[in-house]
C-alpha cells in the first residue's frame, strides 16, 4: 500500500503536479481546507481548483479520500472559519455543497492510521458518546464545529475540540491510544512526528506544509517529501 497525503489545499493547484510525480500511488488522502486563502490566490482559482478536486474524486472513487476541515464549514453558523468565503465564492460553493457532502467524509483509518483534518481526541470521543468508527456516521453537526471558551480556549488548545479544530499541543495529552495520527490543520515549517521530537509525545504527524512538502506512507514508512523535486 503506498498513500499520498496532501496537508490543506486552500487553492493551490500543486497537488495536479505531485499526482502526475508520484507513480504506483494506491491511496490519496487531501486533509481537507479546500477554499479560503491567506494567499494572493482568486476566488476564481479557488473555485476552479475546488471543481477539479471533486472531479477528480467523482473519477476516482475508490482511491481519493477528501476529508473535512474546519474551512469547509463555511456553509454553517457554527462553522466558525477565519477568512470566511467572500460572498460571491460562498455563493458560487453553495452550488457544489451537495456533492461535496456526498463525496468528503470526517476522518479515514487505514490499519493503525487514523487521517483526519486536525486530529482525534478521545475526550472529544467521549464527550460525544461516540466511537472511533462512528464519526463518519454522523452528518454535518455541530459537535464538529468550534468549542469556545472551554478551558479558556480561543485557538483549539482544548482537548474538547472535534477533528476539524484541535491543536497538537492539546492532542498529545488526548490521543487514542495505540493508533498514528496523520493531520493537517497547523502549519508547521517542516512535516515531522512530535514523537520524534519527543518520544513522550504519541506518533502525531503533522502535515500542514503545502506547498513545500507532502506525506508519503509505503509499507508503514513515512517518506516526506519536496515539491520541488
Amino acid at each position: 500500500m503506498r498513500i499520498l497525503v496532501f496537508g490543506d489545499i486552500h487553492g493551490r493547484l500543486i497537488w495536479e503536479d505531485i499526482i502526475k510525480k508520484e507513480k504506483d500511488i494506491d491511496k490519496i488522502i487531501f486533509l481537507g481546507d479546500y477554499v479560503t486563502t491567506h494567499e494572493l490566490i482568486s476566488d476564481e482559482q479557488q473555485l476552479f481548483n475546488f471543481e477539479d478536486i471533486l472531479t477528480y474524486k467523482e473519477y476516482n472513487p475508490e482511491k481519493v479520500i477528501l476529508l473535512r476541515g474546519n474551512h469547509d464549514l463555511w456553509k454553517f453558523s457554527w462553522g466558525d472559519c477565519t477568512p470566511h468565503p467572500s460572498s460571491w465564492l460562498e455563493k458560487k460553493l453553495l452550488f457544489k455543497f451537495n456533492q461535496f457532502s456526498r463525496l468528503s467524509q470526517w476522518v479515514y483509518i487505514q490499519d493503525n492510521i487514523i487521517f483526519s483534518h486536525a486530529g482525534v481526541s478521545q475526550l472529544w470521543l467521549d464527550n460525544n458518546n461516540l466511537k472511533l468508527e462512528d464519526i463518519n456516521k454522523q452528518g454535518w453537526s455541530e459537535i464538529f464545529g468550534f468549542t469556545p471558551n472551554r478551558y479558556s480556549d480561543y485557538y483549539g488548545e482544548s482537548p474538547t475540540q472535534p477533528p476539524t479544530w484541535i491543536r497538537p499541543q492539546a492532542l498529545v495529552n488526548c490521543a487514542i491510544k495505540d493508533y498514528i495520527q496523520v493531520v493537517g490543520h497547523t502549519g508547521v515549517k517542516e512535516i515531522s512526528n512530535l514523537h520524534n521530537l519527543n518520544d513522550k509525545y504519541p506518533n502525531i504527524w503533522l502535515c500542514d506544509n503545502l506547498p513545500n512538502q507532502y506525506l508519503i506512507i509505503e509499507d508503514n514508512n513515512f517518506i516526506v517529501k519536496s515539491c520541488k523535486e
